[in-house]
């Protein structure tokens, strides 16, 4: 996953919160998910 698509999937949950088709919880979980899963494919070291 490049950065360009990290960031238009974000863009996208954000988006979907915004017009409150997700909760807080959901939006939550998904960005976690959503960064952890592009560390792993970018090669970045998780905080510690």
């Amino acid at each position: 996953m490049t950065r360009e698509e990290l960031k238009a999937q974000i863009d996208e949950l954000m988006r979907q919160y915004s017009d409150k088709e997700i909760d807080g919880a959901t939006y939550a979980q998904k960005m976690m998910e959503l960064t952890a899963s592009a560390r792993n494919e970018i090669g970045e070291p998780e905080d510690d």
